[in-house]
């Protein structure tokens, strides 16, 4: 029985703790095998008696899903969706998330390597090798990780050195679509007290759309070095490096609806081949209605990704005897140089000069934290800062061709603390708090290249070009400052042995800014969140039933979409949408009827609805054709420049599904030599979905279901195995996200998830 609720817990994920613990503790050397202690609250305690929620994808998880970047965890985890914007990545929980794309904006779910936030997203694309998991904490949190959390946290936990060992993997893996993928790791021992640990990944593989982009070519390493000084102090210092290049992200287009204009034939966009490249119907619209080609500068040939990526960090953990003091000081630096399509030329270089866009980002966490007793705790402070040289054109054909070059900063201090008391033994309580004092910085430009509408001649900015004249002049500069104090109150009480009954209040907020457009400032989004749930372990282990229900309330929340600013030009910005909630449930049920079989189902439901979305849009021409919200113009005019207003109210939040949810089986079969063969199918599915605030016909994705399954064989003591896997079985068209085309009514760019592929992977464990 024993070894029954080990493998159930195994196969379900339930390994997990925060990446960011007060400090951290190894198992004791003799607690159960069939136990899995986490330290997710402060104190050692099994994933089943820890109440927060989450989703954890442990390494053998990670390794059958052959996850190797962020956006593969849509195959396997319910409520999460993961889509690419350019070079940056939009990540969804619940309704809370954020169409990220540019150096203005931040995300709404933090992203945490090694228990550093990422101050940009690229900072993480190229870390998904060698892992001990993935942990995905749903809802705000405030507390322990401060700004930036509204929708919750993603945390990637790398596997660490190990004292005294020698050891480690190499893997393989060849694809369709031309795909090779090398990875590996070792762990060598450096004298008595000390390890290194260093490991690589690089992917070579061509797109799945037709144009040759939606392609993964990265290259990561990661080396680390832990130091054990006595029983009281150990000092672990990491660095990173990663580079993404090749072709980068592409869109499709398809829609039930063709878009309006003049020359344009009616009647639904539905190519053969759902990855078909939105370059060649894009530039047959451009045709009918802008003139002959060449006159449109859309050419997904000139697609080119260019980012490089690396960071160094340090974990020093010192036993003070009552209390722990750890430090965590790390720097990270992001260098963008590609050109994107997300249905408009985006490129991140300054066109004049060539210079790239950079972020530099330093953090430093200090925690103070005691495990011990009735009353366990945790204080610390926090520092964020980050400087970034934002330099980037937005390519409209004649219309507007338009450079934007800034420098932005950001600086936050934090100081926070948690507690959590035992009132009795099966009762317990936790109090928590965090306050936030964040500044923002811009100083920007705005220019029209020369011989676009609003640059008919020649003028005094870089190059060739002229300034772009608003009515706030053409620099924008501005000074943003905010603070918040956070808080969660908990409960939590023992049903019984393996019953867990919970409750939890938290809050939590998103930065708020000013866009590099005549624009005011976005405010800050503020989430109050209500979470009540159930752990319980059933049948001495062998089935695991976890309920969860939660309701969210959005103020000032924010959204992305482009627009025109008050004085006529195109951009891309945030806006505050006022309030909207999200509420539902999530059911996780795992079962192993016998020692070779293990059944595991997991569904969410998600009711969200915005109460209060009015925005107005600054255009010449009516935006009704753009937006199946309630248009109408507001007494002062009828078609001048910011006299639009739109009713949004009752929408269902982007990238939100109703129902979605994941399913698998596993069975072993045992060979008589001592290894196993195991066969694994699974599925994913989503309901149907709006993929932007924009809320247009083409913004519209169906509802989905994904088949995979994998055949492994593992050698006896686990020496190596071979997995031959397919994904997609059907070659189903999942859509994650979309951009509306600024000019054409109607006109969506897609983002894909991957058809059909299919392969076999080899590791080698040493």
């Amino acid at each position: 029985m024993k070894y029954l609720r080990t493998r159930l817990l195994l196969s379900a994920g339930a390994a997990c703790m925060l990446a960011q613990p007060a400090f951290a503790q190894e198992a004791p050397e003799n607690a159960d095998d069939d136990v899995i202690l986490v330290t997710a609250q402060f104190r050692e305690a099994s994933a089943q008696d820890t109440a927060i929620s989450l989703d954890v994808v442990s390494a053998d998880m990670l390794n059958e899903a052959g996850v190797t970047q962020l956006t593969d965890l849509n195959r396997i985890l319910p409520g999460l969706q993961v889509s690419q914007g350019g070079t940056a990545l939009q990540i969804f929980i619940r309704g809370a998330g954020d169409f990220s794309t540019t150096s203005y904006n931040d995300a709404a779910v933090a992203q945490s390597f090694d228990g550093v936030f990422a101050a940009r997203t690229q900072w993480v694309a190229g870390t998904f090798f060698d892992l001990e998991r993935v942990e995905v904490l749903k809802g705000p949190q405030g507390t322990l990780y401060g700004r930036n959390a509204t929708g919750g946290v993603m945390n990637i936990i790398p596997v660490k050195p190990q004292i005294g060992e020698t050891s480690g993997y190499a893997l393989a893996q060849v694809q369709n679509y031309d795909g090779y993928l090398l990875e590996g790791a070792i762990n060598l021992p450096v004298g008595q007290d000390a390890a290194l640990r260093v490991s690589y990944q690089g992917s070579w593989r061509d797109g799945y759309i037709s144009d040759g982009s939606d392609d993964d070519k990265h290259q990561s390493v990661r080396a680390q070095l832990l130091l054990e000084s006595g029983p009281n102090f150990s000092a672990r210092i990491l660095g990173n490096y990663q580079h993404s290049g090749g072709i980068g992200h592409g869109q499709v287009i398809y829609g039930e609806t063709a878009p309006s204009g003049p020359g344009i034939n009616s009647g639904p966009i539905m190519p053969q081949d759902r990855w078909t490249s939105i370059n060649d119907s894009l530039n047959d619209l451009i045709g009918d209605l802008l003139g002959p080609p060449g006159s449109y500068p859309i050419d997904t040939s000139l697609l080119d990704q260019d980012v490089e990526a690396w960071g160094i960090s340090g974990h020093f953990d010192y036993d003070l005897g009552g209390a722990t003091l750890t430090v965590i000081p790390a720097y990270q630096r992001v260098t963008n140089a590609s050109q994107s399509f997300p249905t408009l030329s985006f490129n991140t270089t300054d066109p004049y000069t060539g210079e790239a866009s950079t972020s530099d980002g330093t953090t430093l966490e200090v925690r103070l934290g005691n495990s011990a007793g009735p009353l366990v705790w945790v204080v610390g402070g926090y520092l964020f800062d980050e400087s970034q040289r934002s330099v980037n054109s937005v390519s409209l054909g004649f219309v507007s061709d338009t450079a934007f070059r800034a420098d932005l900063g950001t600086r936050a201090y934090a100081a926070f603390g948690e507690a959590t008391y035992s009132i009795t033994d099966s009762f317990r309580a936790t109090l928590g708090l965090r306050y936030t004092d964040e500044t923002k910085t811009v100083d920007a430009y705005r220019y029209a290249r020369i011989g676009t509408l609003p640059c008919p001649t020649g003028g005094d900015g870089p190059g060739d070009s002229c300034e772009l004249l608003t009515s706030a002049g053409t620099n924008v500069q501005g000074t943003y400052s905010a603070d918040r104090l956070n808080y969660k109150l908990g409960l939590e009480y023992d049903v019984g042995p393996e019953s867990l009954l919970y409750a939890t209040l938290a809050t939590g907020f998103k930065s708020g800014g000013q866009a590099n457009a005549d624009l005011d400032p976005y405010r800050p989004e503020d989430v109050t969140a209500f979470t009540i749930g159930s752990k319980n372990e059933l049948a001495d282990g062998m089935i695991r039933l976890n309920l969860e229900g939660f309701y969210y309330e959005y103020k000032d929340r924010q959204e992305n979409f482009a627009a025109l600013d008050r004085g006529g030009a195109q951009v891309s910005s945030l806006f505050n949408a006022g309030k909207a909630v999200a509420k539902g449930g999530s059911i996780e049920l795992a079962f192993m009827p016998t020692d070779n079989d293990t059944i595991n189902f997991s569904a969410e439901y998600v009711d969200s609805e915005y109460k209060d979305f009015t925005y107005r849009n600054y255009r010449t021409t009516n935006p009704d054709p753009r937006t199946s919200c309630a248009v109408s113009a507001i007494p002062d005019g009828n078609s001048q420049i910011g006299f639009w207003e739109i009713n949004c109210d009752g929408f269902q939040l982007p990238r939100t599904p109703k129902w979605s949810g994941s399913a698998s089986y596993s069975h072993i079969f045992e060979l008589g030599n001592g290894g196993e063969v195991e066969f694994s199918p699974n599925l994913t599915f989503a309901s149907s979905r709006w993929l932007s605030a924009e809320f247009v016909e083409n913004a519209r994705a169906d509802s989905y279901l994904l088949l995979n399954a994998n055949l492994t064989y593992f050698a006896p003591d686990d020496q190596y195995s071979v997995q031959l896997f397919m994904r997609n079985i059907t070659n189903e068209a999942v859509y994650t996200g979309t951009q509306q085309y600024p000019f054409i009514a109607n006109y969506n760019g897609l983002d894909i998830a991957p058809p059909r592929t299919y392969g076999v992977r080899l590791r080698f464990n040493y």
